[in-house]
């Protein structure tokens, strides 16, 4: 069943890659790119430093478990991301809470429901920064769309708080693992003051991540035209939206498709000329962003895994 998964990822891939470059000459691929090198080196800086904002961020979510120096936060997150990058299935967000049972003394299933609650603050808070930004972005929705959009989010808001409060009603689930979720819950984001600091953690970080979209995009010549915040904000939100798509690691051409598609329509919403001169450019580019994206993740991250697996090894000596 695991080899199917991954085959089945692997295709979904190669599908997306196939539309991006169906209609593209490959030996035209990088040849005229233009870009500053000065936004690209500072978005990639960040990218670096953003991971200590994340680790504070978990240090406050494992507030009530054992006390530990703060690179012990930092490793569970660059291992998750690396584990993402390079492996099938987002195989970090269920190996990642073993890191977590090892260093504070947490269940596997705490850990998992701690984790899970971080991911859901994230969700839940660019969703509602990209339903801003659809008031204020070039394709000019109408406001209907966007009252439905606000609806949507709140009812499934309003349902996960549902979900959350009486989980034990609704999950058919053994009592063993119910109990270690609820125990991760409730030792984080049941706590009012762990939640609302974890919000305002999330809200940076995602503040953050849209600055380093914004000096990514500005950065090249061609993407230049249609990086206005509004639509940067956008493309963020697809970007997240590719990772939910099953396909190789790193979202490899599922990634690459979605910013395309999503360029190419502010392009037409601006009325700016697109031909395929322009979607080869674009193609090459966004090759280019997503090796900027997880380069912390197969550097930094790497080198977690490593240090990670030599421990492991030494312990089954």
């Amino acid at each position: 069943m695991i080899n199917i998964k991954k085959i089945l990822s692997i295709l979904i891939s190669l599908f997306f890659i196939y539309l991006c470059i169906k209609d593209i000459p490959l030996k035209n691929l990088f040849n005229s790119i233009n870009f500053n090198l000065g936004l690209l080196i500072l978005a990639i800086i960040l990218l670096f430093l953003i991971n200590i904002l994340k680790a504070a961020r978990l240090r406050l979510l494992m507030k009530n478990y054992k006390k530990r120096q703060f690179n012990f936060y930092l490793r569970p997150i660059l291992l998750r991301q690396f584990l993402n990058t390079t492996f099938f299935l987002n195989a970090g967000e269920l190996v990642t809470p073993i890191t977590l049972k090892r260093y504070f003394k947490c269940s596997y299933f705490e850990g998992l429901s701690i984790l899970f609650s971080e991911r859901l603050i994230d969700l839940t808070v660019i969703t509602f920064i990209i339903g801003i930004s659809l008031l204020f972005n070039d394709f000019n929705l109408n406001y209907k769309i966007i009252l439905i959009y606000f609806i949507i989010y709140f009812s499934l808001v309003f349902s996960l708080i549902f979900i959350v409060k009486y989980k034990k009603k609704i999950f058919f689930i053994p009592k063993n693992i119910i109990d270690s979720v609820v125990s991760g819950y409730n030792y984080s984001i049941k706590n009012k003051d762990i939640l609302w600091m974890s919000l305002f953690f999330s809200l940076v970080v995602w503040i953050i991540f849209i600055f380093i979209d914004l000096l990514i995009f500005k950065a090249f010549e061609i993407t230049s035209p249609i990086s206005t915040v509004s639509n940067i904000v956008f493309l963020t939100g697809v970007m997240v939206l590719s990772q939910f798509i099953p396909a190789a690691p790193a979202s490899i051409g599922v990634f690459n498709y979605f910013i395309i598609e999503t360029i190419e329509a502010f392009y037409k919403a601006k009325n700016i000329n697109y031909d395929l001169a322009i979607q080869t450019e674009l193609t090459s580019i966004s090759i280019i962003i997503l090796l900027i994206y997880i380069l912390p993740d197969i550097t930094w991250g790497a080198y977690v895994f490593y240090k990670e697996s030599l421990q492991s090894f030494k312990k089954l000596k």
